[in-house]
């Protein structure tokens, strides 16, 4: 068993359960032992054992072990000369720290065994509340993504500087600006989860989305002003603007994040009015696809990700891993599913937040930015499976974008954003001419 590469929480291949219980049980017993004997002969005959089972895994390449044993051994000096320095019993500081350092090694030692994955359905197994191992799943995963941040800001500085070492004075920009960034991503996860989890509504005979001088404030700011727009159902539409034009901001409004400030929003048949709660203003048939993918996910792993919002409806585990597994397959991801989620290329990230969407059969797919990032060939291929996807579904689709060079031929309707109000409204072919693109500052 070997650790990935990219982080040692995650094993590339997953080991049987039996395996990481038995690793458990032993690792419990040891630490209920040695805190409850109150022997130093005894800690450090444990932590002896613990340190050869370490050497054998090390041995056999899980070699991330070695600088987390550093550190623990550090500390436990530090202790060590803490208490010379401040004169305290001696006999106590041995034992103590005799303790601490059995306690660290076997902890190391099981983390060399057993990998979140296999933890994760140990506590189901046990059963733990799936509530709380799933916050506990997606707190681990967002701070692996924070830490993941931190280190390529970290590398962006050093690069700029042309050093290995950054002064004191930049570590405080460099982790506050990684904290915000992570604070960002978790709000927006949280968007996302409540608008995955919404409550299903039967919107057989809805009469598409009708905004009547819809105004839109975030932040005390006017993003959207005088919006009138109507899509039929089964429309494509094409949404157009420079960035700043308010693109997201139409979008968020459509998936119900936003409320209208002033004016009224029929959607799917239902009414949205500047006082419907964000809960009320949420539907269960509409999705929406931000321009980050990490801030789709909620699961650590592929399967668990897309699989998260049908549980979340009441779906039976087998239904929701059964139904994941076909879009998954429809958007070849399927070899993917085992995967942790923050180990995936940006190509792979946007199909898999795509497939937690997709999975959900919306009736309201929205785009925001869906090929940016993405090579001409990926760009392709996410234009045919959305366009295969909604065509099954029968949706609606909303295609929200600045980038010209790669759009879906099946809008045959574009609007114009410019300074948060549209500019134009009617058909693709005149709204890509050289005068319409030029008012609307996407071309000079």
């Amino acid at each position: 068993m070997h650790l990935h590469a990219e982080h040692s929480l995650f094993f590339e291949r997953r080991q049987p359960l039996w395996v990481a219980a038995l690793a458990v049980a032993l690792t419990s017993s040891v630490l209920i032992v040695n805190a409850g004997a109150r022997s130093t002969v005894l800690s450090l005959t444990c932590s002896g054992l613990g340190a050869v089972l370490l050497l054998f895994a090390h041995a056999h390449g899980r070699r991330r072990i070695k600088p987390a044993l550093a550190w623990t051994l550090g500390v436990v000096a530090l202790a060590l000369l803490a208490g010379v320095a401040l004169n305290s019993d001696t006999d106590v500081i041995v034992q103590t720290s005799a303790r601490v350092l059995c306690g660290a090694i076997w902890i190391l030692w099981l983390g060399t065994q057993i990998d979140w994955a296999s933890l994760r359905q140990l506590l189901l197994r046990i059963r733990i509340p799936e509530g709380i191992v799933a916050s506990l799943d997606h707190a681990l995963m967002h701070g692996v993504l924070a830490q993941r941040e931190w280190v390529q800001r970290r590398d962006a500085g050093r690069l700029r500087l042309g050093s290995p070492r950054l002064p004191a004075a930049a570590w405080g920009p460099l982790l506050g600006e990684g904290a915000l960034h992570a604070f960002t991503r978790l709000e927006r996860a949280e968007e996302n989860g409540l608008l995955r989890s919404a409550s299903w509504e039967d919107v057989q005979a809805h009469d598409g989305v009708h905004l009547d001088a819809i105004d839109v404030k975030r932040g005390g700011h006017l993003v959207l002003r005088q919006l009138e727009l109507r899509l039929a159902r089964a429309e494509w539409l094409l949404v157009l603007g420079p960035s700043g034009a308010g693109k997201s901001s139409l979008l968020r409004l459509l998936a119900g994040l936003d409320g209208p400030t002033r004016g009224t929003m029929t959607r799917l048949g239902s009414h949205v009015s500047p006082d419907t709660t964000l809960r009320a203003r949420l539907h269960g048939r509409v999705a929406l696809l931000g321009q980050n993918p990490e801030h789709h996910f909620i699961a650590s792993t592929v399967a668990e990700d897309i699989a998260w919002g049908l549980l979340r409806r009441g779906v039976e585990p087998g239904e929701a891993r059964h139904r994941s597994r076909e879009v998954a397959t429809a958007l070849r991801i399927d070899h993917l599913l085992q995967r942790p989620c923050h180990q995936l290329s940006f190509g792979e990230q946007r199909r898999v937040a795509l497939a937690g969407l997709l999975v959900l059969e919306p009736a309201l797919l929205l785009l925001d930015e869906p090929t940016v990032g993405l090579d001409p060939v990926a760009a392709l291929e996410l234009r045919t499976l959305v366009a295969e996807a909604v065509r099954r579904a029968n949706a609606t689709c909303v295609w929200a974008t600045h980038c010209l060079h790669s759009l879906p031929s099946q809008a045959t309707r574009a609007i114009l954003l410019r300074d948060r109000r549209v500019l134009f409204d009617g058909s693709t072919e005149e709204g890509l001419s050289e005068p319409w693109l030029i008012r609307a500052g996407l071309a000079v």
